[in-house]
């Protein structure tokens, strides 16, 4: 058997509440007992009392000569027994029996009456101690009742007369004590059982929330975390489970935020591996067609002269690849450092992006294109040199990928945009248009400008996004405010064309 909580609490109070019983119970009798006896003797001194007095007085009216108990003791024991309602029986100094008057109106002492006509060594005790000048008493139970045997020695004027014993029915008094003690035993009993009902209310109050945390532990060791939804107590157990509940749903949200960088990093990694992969990948095509030319070149009886020029023109294409390659992999590279780590300033991002387009201007009338730029004031907390890689990415993209004799349009407000006509583009690319080496319509791109940019923006809680519609790609990017105070900016409405 499990000792629980609940068993140890109700057995201590089981063994507590009983010894307390049994010590009230038995003070209780003490107690009765003493008062008892204390009223008895009380009620016999004062029986003694009265009746020496009427002795007294009836000696004085009658003969006072020492043979009175002889002549009149019939007359004293009838007198004496209506006036107190108990038996009364007279003995001369010699022991010998002279009267004894029964009440008739007491039944049980008419029917235990104990006659004893001659005191000799058998005897009753009260009886004995009265021929030795000592006033006694003895009880007796019976089963209808007790009755006590009360006798003392008469003496007036140091002049021995006998013995008077009476005999009084004390049932009601004694009945009384033990009503009152079955009452206290009663009263006990009911005591107990509200007291045991209360306990197992609260041992269960106690008890309820202790077995709530106890289940909910083990659905945490199998990985369930769902909040305990039974305390309705304000107490300290109440806050255990309080404070429980609330180490479940931190442990709950550590778990979910460790799950979350879980599959970042998972993601991160497979990007990474999918990143190298591309990267060998697309290093190893323009060294493979290098290899593969200088090897012919470099054969013995290689004499073909036509060959040799397109080999170097195509070595020469090949290596610039290559170059743009690793230059791009730098950036990249570069653009991996913790923003942190930059120097980073709060300024107007709008002239900025005009340095950007009037230094872009060549290259886009070299594509019949040109740039128009709108907008207005907006501060960024960023480093200069990431922002002028990322909008020479985005702008050198448009160029390369739009059509000529458009214009590519940007607008500089809370939300950035670049957009620029350009040749249907495949929902394939769209869809993955910022991962790596996904561009490839022309031999300048290398598929890793706008992967970069993302990389840079997120660095900087920026978002970068493309979209394509009706032959028109649009890139929109946007920066968090800055933490900047005294520093209001009125939108002043801004266009140029570049």
């Amino acid at each position: 058997m499990k000792w629980t909580i609940r068993r140890k609490f109700l057995l201590a109070f089981l063994l507590l509440f009983t010894l307390a019983t049994l010590f009230f119970n038995q003070l209780l009798e003490k107690t009765i007992e003493n008062y008892t006896t204390t009223y008895i003797k009380n009620d016999l001194t004062n029986l003694q009392h009265t009746s020496k007095e009427y002795i007294k007085q009836f000696s004085q009216i009658h003969s006072n000569d020492d043979d009175l108990f002889s002549e009149y003791g019939s007359t004293i024991a009838q007198v004496l027994s209506n006036l107190h309602a108990q038996s009364v029986a007279v003995y001369k100094p010699d022991g010998s029996f002279l009267y004894e008057a029964v009440p008739i109106d007491q039944p049980l002492l008419m029917e235990n009456q104990k006659y004893e006509h001659d005191v000799n060594k058998n005897s009753s005790n009260e009886l004995l101690q009265a021929f030795q000048n000592k006033a006694a008493y003895t009880p007796k139970t019976l089963g209808k009742g007790t009755i006590i045997y009360f006798a003392y020695p008469v003496y007036m004027n140091d002049t021995f007369y006998g013995v008077i014993r009476f005999t009084g029915d004390y049932s009601d008094m004694f009945r009384h004590n033990e009503q009152l003690l079955t009452s206290f035993r009663l009263l006990t009993i009911f005591l107990f059982i509200g007291v045991f009902i209360i306990s197992l209310l609260i041992t269960n109050q106690i008890i309820k929330p202790l077995q709530y945390l106890t289940i909910a532990t083990k659905r945490m060791a199998r990985g369930d975390y769902n909040e305990i939804t039974n305390n309705k107590t304000s107490d300290e157990i109440g806050e255990l489970a309080n404070q429980f509940q609330h180490m479940q749903n931190e442990i709950r949200q550590r778990i979910d935020e460790l799950n979350e960088e879980k599959e970042k990093v998972l993601l991160l990694e497979q990007k990474r591996t999918d990143f190298f992969h591309n990267v060998t990948h697309e290093l190893k095509t323009p060294l493979t067609t290098i290899s593969g030319y200088a090897q012919i070149i470099g054969e013995k009886n290689f004499d073909d002269a036509i060959f040799l020029q397109k080999a170097a023109s195509n070595i020469h294409s090949e290596s610039e690849r290559l170059n743009g390659m690793v230059t791009e992999l730098l950036s990249f590279s570069k653009s991996q450092m913790p923003s942190i780590m930059k120097n980073k300033e709060v300024f107007d991002l709008y002239p900025f992006i005009q340095s950007i387009c009037e230094d872009m201007q060549l290259k886009a009338k070299k594509y019949t294109m040109s740039i128009e730029l709108t907008g207005t004031p907006t501060m960024i907390n960023a480093n200069r040199d990431d922002m002028r890689q990322v909008f020479i990415n985005v702008i050198d993209n448009a160029i390369k990928h739009g059509k000529p004799k458009q214009a590519i349009q940007i607008c500089v407000n809370e939300t950035i945009s670049i957009m620029n006509f350009c040749e249907p583009i495949p929902s394939k690319i769209v869809e993955h248009a910022f991962d790596p080496f996904i561009h490839r319509s022309t031999n300048e791109s290398h598929g890793l400008g706008l992967f970069i940019c993302k990389q840079i923006l997120e660095q900087y809680g920026g978002t970068i996004s493309f979209h394509y519609e009706n032959e028109q790609a649009k890139i929109e990017i946007t920066f968090p405010h800055p933490q900047q105070n005294g520093n209001n900016l009125s939108r002043i409405g801004n266009r140029s064309s570049i």
